[in-house]
């Protein structure tokens, strides 16, 4: 029996024009400003980021906004070999990492590029810190990532 292998391309398009909602449109406003929000439980004190309205663990309501120190610790990693482009995967010339990292006082864990260090150059439990766009616009891409300390 022959076995035939078909390659199938779907363009794919990420393009959204929909409203995030308050809780992260307040992330993104504190993006643009250059900070870094999160919300605070105000049943289990729970800190998360990003904002979201209920806690995952106690189910309270997360109404109050804080914002978060710029540097942190790399509690987990990954290297990305490829990228995809209209529904392709493409081999990057230069890889990259993205990190998981643990901000100070923040219960959750905030996924990101992890620049300015060679992938067998990253450690668990490295410091890091923040690093902006020069000119903010309100968008996801203006935390740049994360570089080690």
């Amino acid at each position: 029996m022959i076995h035939q292998t078909v390659e199938v391309v779907v363009p794919i398009s990420f393009m959204y024009k929909n409203r995030v909602g308050r809780y992260l449109q307040h992330y993104l406003n504190g993006l643009k400003e250059k900070k870094i929000l999160g919300s605070k439980c105000s049943g289990c004190g729970r800190v998360v980021v990003p904002p979201r309205s209920a806690c995952g663990r106690c189910y309270g309501v997360m109404d109050e906004l804080v914002e978060l120190p710029q540097e942190g610790k790399l509690v987990n990693w990954t290297v990305c070999y490829v990228k995809m482009e209209s529904g392709e995967f493409k081999r990057l010339e230069s890889p990259y990492v993205i990190g998981m990292i643990q901000l100070e006082g923040c219960d959750a864990l905030l996924s990101a590029k992890v620049l300015e260090v060679e992938p067998e150059n990253v450690k668990i439990g490295m410091k890091v810190k923040a690093i902006w766009k020069e000119e903010t616009t309100g968008d996801y891409t203006d935390l740049v990532g994360f570089v080690p300390l």
